[in-house]
């Protein structure tokens, strides 16, 4: 097959998980032969090669580009958004690349920067299509659906403007695939979906190498990691508090590593805190995630936001690292008691979990093995079959 597959950004340029489950799906249908060819934006028009897949950048046509992710206004930001909902300026630039790729199937991903009204003109040329859901963007302008500190429950204003845009474009995809059935169900709940779909979720690869089983020290000090973006909506502040409300005797037990991109400013406070109350941590900053799976125990995910998916606990657990992670969004989904831990993200819940973690340490160990097995399930080759059946069916469909 000739297959498009079209998302924000593609590799060599990562945001999220997003850019990583795009990548490991194109690369493997290049490894079954097909032709695969993406579109993705970027600060300047090239075309590149990667690993067997064919690249083509564009460069993104609003009142600023995102792909250089400078801090903007918040009226320039509405504009922007209100502009991404239909925008027409991309169409013509769009539509001479589609026509010279000229695909068996298109595969539209994350599409913020590129508009959903890539939708119209995939089936203006009668070209088959699906849309694979990896974020909330088709329901709210900022893809997260989180403001003032909690997940929404319904859509703001300003969402919902932007949703209205883009609700007439909803008729257009063949299919819908979701990472999650939280995700899906959203979207349904909305109205999103008028045609079949189902849930796929992501790819995580099977370390390359096996990973040495690690000893906690006689002393049963466990080393908690947390790796993402320090940011509210992530739990880190969430997180942070709950280890000030540790019991001193716990407090004595852990070690707290933290990985990711945060505010100095916040990095800083946080950091002061847990001095205060003589927690042992360290900020690593943007690290590997297997040379961080090999420092700690245990990974702890504190989201308050619905996560779609959540990658790094698959790939934590494939690890052999067992994680302790909140029940919000398709997290819930991914939790298996022989290999993790599960709470609600109120105050009190995370800190009786790393109470009951840093009190059995031999159980960690035990969990930290079942997850290898457990993460398997989540193979490239599962995800490539049931993609590629997806693909086939609605190629089939008159």
């Amino acid at each position: 097959m000739r297959i498009l597959i079209i998302n924000t950004f593609y590799y060599p340029k990562f945001v999220g998980g997003a850019e990583i489950s795009v990548q490991y799906l194109a690369e493997a249908l290049v490894a079954e032969r097909h032709k695969v060819f993406v579109i993705c934006i970027g600060d300047h028009q090239r075309i590149y090669r990667h690993n067997g897949v064919l690249i083509i950048q564009f460069k993104q046509k609003n009142i600023y580009n995102t792909f250089t992710n400078k801090k903007r206004s918040a009226l320039a930001k509405i504009v922007w958004h209100v502009v991404d909902s239909f925008n027409l300026i991309h169409f013509y630039t769009l539509s001479k690349i589609i026509d010279r790729i000229n695909p068996d199937i298109t595969n539209t991903n994350n599409i913020q920067g590129i508009s959903p009204i890539i939708w119209k003109l995939i089936k203006n040329k009668r070209l088959k299509l699906v849309h694979t859901i990896r974020d909330y963007y088709l329901l709210c302008h900022k893809s997260i659906l989180f403001q003032n500190g909690h997940p929404c429950d319904k859509l703001c204003i300003d969402c919902k403007i932007t949703h209205s845009l883009k609700k007439t474009f909803f008729k257009y995809p063949d299919h819908f695939i979701a990472i999650s059935d939280f995700v899906l169900n959203k979207h349904k709940q909305y109205g999103v979906i008028k045609t079949e779909a189902n849930v796929i979720y992501n790819a995580v690869p099977t370390p390359t190498s096996q990973y040495p089983k690690r000893q906690i020290t006689t002393a049963g000090k466990v080393t908690l990691g947390y790796m993402g973006r320090l940011s509210f909506d992530k739990g880190f502040d969430f997180l942070v508090d709950e280890l000030i409300a540790l019991k001193s005797s716990v407090r004595q037990k852990i070690e707290v590593l933290f990985a990711g991109k945060g505010e100095d400013e916040k990095i800083q406070e946080s950091s002061a805190k847990l001095h205060s109350i003589n927690i042992k941590h360290s900020f690593l900053g943007v690290v590997k995630a297997n040379d961080f799976f090999s420092k700690i125990d245990v990974l702890i995910i504190p989201s308050l936001w619905f996560e779609p998916f959540g990658r790094v606990v698959i790939e934590a657990l494939a690890c052999g690292v067992p994680v302790c992670m909140s029940d919000r969004g398709g997290l819930m989904e991914l939790y298996n008691s022989n290999c993790s831990w599960l709470f609600a993200p109120t105050n009190g819940e995370l800190t009786n979990k790393i109470t009951e973690i840093s009190d059995a340490p031999v159980l960690v160990l035990q969990k930290g093995g079942m997850g290898p097995q457990y993460a398997a399930k989540f193979s490239i080759s599962k995800n490539l079959a049931e993609t590629s059946d997806v693909f086939y069916k609605v190629l089939l469909t008159d």
